[in-house]
C-alpha cells in the first residue's frame, strides 16, 4: 500500500504528504477538522490515489468529509480529487472557476495533448524532447474532477470554527486560489509561494499572458498581507511569508537580467534561453518547468521594452 505521512499542526489542521515521481518528491494536502464535516484541501495525483486516501483517511480516525477544496489545476494537486470524492462521498468539490475552465481542457480534452506538442515545439524543445514530454503528461492520467461550485475573490469558508476568505493569487497558475484565517491569518497557500524553491510561472498555450507580472503583484500582495504562517504545497510552512514574498520577487528581478544576457549572447529561442539559464542535468519534468518559465521571463521582458518577439517563438535583445 503507498504511504502517505500524517501530521497533525494543531489548530484542527492536519498536513497529509503524498510521495511524488519527480525531482520534487512529495507534495502536501490538508484535512481540517469542522463540527459539521472536515474539509480537505488538495488531493495529490491521480495515481494510487484511492489506496493513498484510504491509508490516510484509516489514521485520520475515518472522519465526516464533507467538502474537498482545490487550490489549483496542476496534476500534483488536482489527481487525486476524484478518487478522494469516491472514498468519501463529499457533498463538495470546489475550485475558482477560471482553474476549473483549465482543467478541463488540459485534462477532459484530447486534442490539448497535441496543443502541448506544438506549443512546447514552437518554443525550440527538440522534437525528441517532446515527445517525452507529452508521453509523461499522458501517463499521469488526471480525470478533471466533478466540481460542484466555484470559489471567487472574497468569498468565506468555515473551517475548523474560523472564518477563512477566498483570495485569488495567479501566477503560478490563472485560477489560483489561497484560503486566509480571518481571526489567525493561517493561509492554505498551495504553490503560491514556497520555502526552498521558487514556484513555477510558466506560459502555456491557453494561460492568460504576461503570469510573471501577475505573479508579481500577488508577491506584493503577500507582502501587504503578512500572512502569520503559510501552510504550503510542498516543504516546511513558512512563518515569514512576506519576507519570503519579497526574497522571491528579488530572484525574478535577477532572472530577468540573465534572460536579457542570455538574448545578448545570442540565444534566439526559449529553448536555447532556458539551456542558458538552468545549469546541471535536468529531468524531463524539470527541462519543461525551465523552458516554460524562460517564456514568462521574455515576455515580461518584452512588456517592459527589454525584448522583442520578431518571428514566433524567436526573440532579440532590446
Amino acid at each position: 500500500m503507498p504511504e502517505v505521512e500524517v501530521d497533525e499542526l494543531g489548530g484542527g489542521v492536519y498536513r497529509v504528504t503524498h510521495p511524488l515521481p519527480f525531482a520534487l518528491n512529495h507534495v502536501h494536502t490538508y484535512a481540517i477538522s469542522s463540527p459539521d464535516g472536515w474539509t480537505v484541501v488538495d488531493a495529490g495525483l491521480a495515481a494510487n490515489a484511492e489506496a493513498r486516501w484510504a491509508e490516510a483517511l484509516e489514521r485520520l480516525g475515518r472522519p465526516r468529509v464533507t467538502r474537498i477544496v482545490l487550490t489549483h489545476y496542476h496534476p500534483d494537486h488536482v489527481g487525486g480529487a476524484e478518487a478522494l470524492r469516491r472514498l468519501t462521498g463529499a457533498d463538495e468539490v470546489l475550485q475558482n472557476r477560471r482553474d476549473a475552465e483549465l482543467c478541463r481542457n488540459a485534462y477532459g480534452r484530447p486534442e490539448n495533448l497535441e496543443d502541448v506538442r506544438r506549443h512546447l515545439t514552437a518554443q525550440g524543445m527538440p522534437r525528441e524532447t517532446v515527445e517525452a514530454s507529452v508521453s509523461g503528461e499522458q501517463a499521469l492520467s488526471v480525470a478533471p474532477p466533478e466540481t460542484t461550485g466555484f470559489l471567487e475573490e472574497g468569498d468565506v469558508l468555515e473551517l475548523a470554527t474560523e472564518e477563512f476568505e477566498v483570495l485569488h493569487v495567479p501566477g503560478h497558475a490563472d485560477g489560483h486560489i489561497a484560503l486566509l484565517g480571518r481571526r489567525t491569518g493561517r493561509m492554505f497557500g498551495g504553490d503560491v509561494i514556497l520555502r526552498k524553491i521558487t514556484p513555477n510561472v510558466s506560459t502555456w498555450h491557453d494561460t492568460d499572458p504576461d503570469p510573471l507580472a501577475r505573479y508579481l503583484s500577488t508577491l506584493d500582495r503577500l507582502v501587504a498581507i503578512e500572512p502569520a504562517v503559510v501552510f504550503p504545497g510542498h516543504h516546511s510552512d513558512l512563518s515569514d511569508a512576506a519576507g519570503r514574498a519579497a526574497e522571491i520577487r528579488e530572484h525574478h528581478r535577477a532572472r530577468l537580467d540573465a534572460h536579457h544576457e542570455a538574448l545578448r549572447a545570442g540565444a534566439v529561442t526559449p529553448w536555447e534561453v532556458s539551456r542558458r539559464i538552468w545549469d546541471g542535468n535536468l529531468t524531463l519534468h524539470e527541462l519543461r518547468f525551465a523552458l516554460l518559465e524562460a517564456v514568462s521571463h521574455l515576455v515580461r521582458l518584452e512588456r517592459l521594452g527589454r525584448a522583442h518577439e520578431f518571428e514566433p517563438g524567436r526573440w532579440r535583445a532590446l
